[in-house]
């Protein structure tokens, strides 16, 4: 798997997207990792695309005005998409269905899980120390 990175801390993004690819149990080819600086569409905090159906993917993190805990929360959200695109056919659902941004079971499903992936990371990180 070949993560690259920019706007980011390379070393720990990538450790952390490696630890969380692990726990998804995913391995895409290619993951872009882009801190940004300026607001994202419609304001979100990321967003997750799948680049031309190849299982190339590329997250885009909202950073400005963030802490590292909101940043890398994001992160875990939009991978835990990725996975979907990868195991649950998220782009068909995307396609067809439109509900309410709260109310979409991809959305459930990342924003009730990332901030597990993150809490274990740093429980990893203080087992370092």
């Amino acid at each position: 798997m070949d993560i690259e990175v920019t706007g980011l801390d390379p070393v720990l993004t990538e450790q952390f997207v490696n630890f969380c690819c692990k726990q998804l149990n995913i391995s895409p080819p290619k993951i872009f990792i882009e801190g940004w600086d300026t607001p994202l569409f419609n304001k979100a905090n990321g967003l997750c695309y799948e680049v031309e159906h190849n299982y190339e993917y590329l997250i885009m993190v909202y950073v400005t005005d963030r802490n590292i805990t909101e940043i890398y929360n994001t992160i875990a959200h939009e991978l835990i998409h990725v996975e979907q695109f990868i195991n649950k056919e998220l782009s068909n659902h995307i396609e067809r269905e439109k509900p309410i941004y709260n109310e979409r079971w991809w959305e459930k499903e990342a924003s009730s899980n990332s901030l597990d992936l993150v809490k274990k990371y740093v429980d990893i990180l203080y087992e370092m120390v």
